[in-house]
């Protein structure tokens, strides 16, 4: 079994010269002095799981939280990206571990009444619920064994016990693992009968006790918190105190060898492993790495500008591509706001747009379809409305992009969907028309970006621009559901294209905006981004010149993650200076709540974002509604939510074209991807 690299127990202190409360037990300590991190000296739990009245009652205290970092590695060098804060609240939010599919994280969580039990993130849902509810027993330290179908956890039971107990995630009564050990503060499962346990004295002893046999040996005394089998072997780590420094051991439980690893960072106890070879570990605001055959700790990144102090506990994901971190919320002071314009919005007016570009006789607006020219000159037709500027070719809307036929699709893009008609032909980029001119007749397909401009009104800003994007495609006719073979889009995304046609009159008739806008309906965005592509390689303003990209994507329904009516997220929220500075003004945009499923990377948003133009995309999907279906129908749209999302994003809008310029933060910049390999 794949250990997790932060599978010990941990409580809201540290441990000191005092006598401190480590779940549950009041223990003096004369051992080196450790100052307390801000989140120790706040979430200082109940003693016991029969705490008095008072203490339940009382207001639950600001807490550390859990971030989620993307991680990578090559060639020995450890990159990380940017923390998205998962657990956000006040309260006591601690001690995260992977489940060995990389897909839920488990961690400690105090709601303020005194009680601690195991929640479980879901990374497909982004919603946290608990795991099991024990009242009045608290667990800490979620560990997934016996193939995901139970936890270890350490229990403080009602007369306040503490010892490494199994959970069943069934329901089925929980069993003590170690009868006789006790008071187990952390653990390690070395393989699936020997276990390192840290056992609560003065001074702390590191035991190693094997399943079904009595006892256990001391093979440590006065050792750390962090205790973690090392990826692919049987060995354990712990950290070793000594009165001048800490270290990194290793131990083998089988034979009780220890051999000494590397010097932690000055008083710093938490680790986690990437692999058998590399470490992890935080002090302050910043991550380091470790490799073994070097004596030094590596800077990895500095999270300071995330406004996160005080890291402390770190997992990383069995797929090696996220890293769990807790770490304190630093206050941030927002920057003044400005006075924006409010635009208003018609919802009867939204629905009637969404009900004609999702219409059947659109065919699914599929890239090179019939149905997708007739999109296009639609489109065109509301940019003219707007009082746009054309700025496609030869003086038009339409900015044309040459395409080819390939064989045709034998899956449909997106999940759970019909699969297509054979008569849908896979489509392939061309470089040039001149190529296009020099194909067989019958391969030769066109489709269009459909761009309009509203110039800026003030000279030392107007030749900056600000792009506004949708896609218009989608994925056309499939295998008929209910009688119904065509997928409307009406969602994705005929109610982002809606939204920038609606933006686009409003911004023409109110204030005119400093700088130039450039509104754009994106062909291709199903099927390989060629929309995109084509007017990088294309721009009709130049790309040094373009400060942002705003993304419109799947704005038709509500989601409750993100606040629920009229409410709308942004992907990479955490990537760039745009999410604060959307925040600091009022605009009711929050993170994206699903961070790995990486919808900053499946929308037009990112092409951009790759040539290093900070681009989001704003949505309110909520992996309900109807996806790449015949049901994603524009009888089901909510009009007057959209409206409201609509709304702020005309002011977020608004605000990127007078404002402040958004910055990526360090490591918020997404890399560009690889070459493609020559046919």
């Amino acid at each position: 079994m794949t250990f997790l690299s932060n599978c010990q127990t941990r409580r809201p202190t540290s441990l000191g010269r005092d006598a401190v409360t480590l779940l549950g037990c009041t223990i003096a300590f004369a051992i080196a002095s450790a100052p307390r991190s801000a989140s120790a000296q706040r979430t200082a739990a109940p003693r016991t799981a029969t705490a008095s009245a008072t203490a339940r009652a009382a207001a639950t205290p600001a807490g550390p939280d859990i971030f989620l970092v993307p991680l990578s590695a090559a060639g020995g060098v450890v990159k990380a990206g940017v923390p998205a804060n998962l657990t956000h609240r006040d309260g006591y939010d601690n001690q995260p571990a992977f489940s060995a599919d990389s897909k839920q994280l488990f961690y400690t969580s105090n709601r303020g009444d005194g009680q601690s039990d195991i929640y479980r993130y879901d990374f497909n849902t982004g919603l946290a619920t608990p795991a099991r509810l024990t009242k009045p027993e608290s667990e800490y330290s979620a560990f997934a064994i016996d193939s995901g179908k139970a936890l270890a956890v350490i229990r403080v039971e009602a007369d306040s016990t503490q010892r490494l107990w199994r959970v069943p995630l069934d329901g089925a009564a929980p069993s003590v693992l170690f009868a006789d050990l006790k008071p187990v503060g952390y653990f390690a499962q070395a393989n699936d009968s020997l276990w390192a346990m840290f056992v609560l004295g003065s001074p702390t002893t590191l035991h190693v006790a094997t399943m079904g046999r009595p006892g256990s040996t001391v093979v440590a005394r006065n050792i750390g918190r962090s205790l973690h089998r090392i990826p692919g072997t049987s060995r354990v780590s712990f950290v070793q105190k000594g009165a001048d420094a800490w270290y990194v051991m290793q131990l083998d439980p089988a034979t009780r060898r220890i051999d000494t690893l590397v010097k932690t960072l000055p008083r710093v106890e938490d680790l986690a492993w990437m692999d058998s070879t590399t470490m992890l570990m935080g002090q302050g605001t910043q991550l380091f790495s470790w490799r073994r055959g070097t004596a030094d700790w590596t800077p990895v990144a500095d999270f300071a500008f995330a406004h996160i102090a005080g890291i402390s506990r770190l997992a990383v994901s069995p797929s090696r591509q996220w890293l769990a971190m807790v770490a304190d919320v630093t206050p941030r002071t927002a920057a003044a706001a400005r006075a924006v314009f409010t635009d208003r919005f018609d919802a009867a007016t939204i629905q009637k747009q969404v009900d004609i570009l999702a219409a059947d006789s659109m065919e699914g607006r599929r890239t090179g379809s019939r149905g997708g020219e007739r999109a296009s000159t639609w489109i065109a037709s509301q940019f003219k409305l707007a009082g746009l500027a054309p700025a496609g070719d030869s003086g038009s809307y339409l900015q044309r992009i040459p395409l080819q036929a390939l064989a045709a699709q034998q899956a449909m893009p997106g999940s759970g969907a019909p699969a297509p008609l054979a008569t849908q032909p896979r489509l392939g980029a061309i470089a040039s028309w001149a190529q296009w001119d020099s194909l067989p007749a019958a391969s030769r397909l066109r489709s269009a970006n459909v761009v309009g401009v509203l110039p800026g009104a003030d000279p030392a800003l107007r030749d900056e621009v600000v792009l506004v994007t949708a896609h218009y495609d989608h994925i056309g006719f499939g295998r008929a559901v209910d009688g119904d073979s065509i997928n409307n889009g009406a969602d994705d995304d005929a109610s982002g294209v809606t939204a920038v046609i609606e933006m686009a009159k409003a911004l023409r008739n109110g204030p005119r905006p400093k700088r130039t806008i450039v509104f754009m309906a994106i062909t291709g965005e199903e099927v390989g981004g060629f929309g995109t592509r084509w007017y990088i390689a294309h721009p009709v303003r130049p790309l040094e010149k373009t400060v942002v990209d705003l993304n419109v994507e799947m704005i038709a329904h509500v989601d409750s993650l993100a606040g629920g009516f009229g409410k709308a997220w942004l992907t990479g929220y955490e990537r760039s200076t745009m999410g604060d500075l959307l925040a600091d003004n009022g605009i009711p945009l929050v993170p994206d709540p699903r961070p790995t499923q990486r919808f900053f990377e499946r929308s037009d948003n990112v092409a951009f974002a790759r040539i290093g133009i900070p681009a989001h995309s704003l949505s309110s999907y909520n992996l309900i509604s109807p996806y790449h279906h015949p049901k994603d129908e524009a009888s089901i749209i909510d009009a007057p939510h959209m409206a409201q999302v609509i709304g702020a994003t005309a002011r977020a809008l608004r605000l990127l074209a007078d404002g402040v310029r958004p910055e990526w933060h360090p490591g918020g910049k997404p890399d560009a991807p690889a070459p493609r390999p020559p046919r």
